[in-house]
């Protein structure tokens, strides 16, 4: 993919993006503009902290309160796993379990267990188990591929 860009010196930023055939990247990049770098809202030791999407390894809920799983800490945040999942699917979230939902893009690697699961390795180290509802669909997603009810 080609990447153009040219300073104005009047008028409103403007963003085109130029495609042969929608895909799953012009559709993040599409997402990414219209979002306007959308921020989650998080707490940590009493303080309010304004969390870019991308710096988010994986989100766990826990007795109904949901937690994003940092580097080097650990946030409440206040939406659900189901409203983050949907919100930021473009931004490579992704549901992996019924309590957790992980970020593709923070994923060291990946190895296969037995029963079908995926045992994921984040970038810091922390191991996160896809369950096999839900490792089909990576394997999809991780090959770009579409749902089999798609085809």
């Amino acid at each position: 993919m080609k990447l153009t860009m040219e300073k104005v010196a009047k008028g409103e930023d403007e963003v085109i993006i130029r495609y042969h055939e929608m895909n799953e990247q012009v559709e993040t990049l599409a997402e990414i503009v219209k979002s306007g770098g959308r921020k989650i809202c998080a707490v940590i030791e009493g303080q309010t902290l304004l969390l870019s999407p991308e710096c988010i390894l994986y989100l766990e809920s826990v007795d109904g309160v949901t937690y994003a799983y940092l580097k080097d800490r650990v946030c409440k945040v206040q939406m659900s796993l189901f409203e983050l999942a949907l919100t930021y699917e473009n931004r490579g979230f992704f549901r992996c379990s019924k309590s957790m939902v992980l970020n593709i893009y923070k994923i060291g690697f990946l190895k296969s267990e037995p029963g079908n699961r995926i045992r994921a390795t984040m970038e810091n180290g922390e191991q996160v188990m896809i369950s096999r509802r839900y490792a089909k669909a990576l394997r999809q997603k991780l090959k770009g591929g579409v749902k089999e009810d798609e085809e």
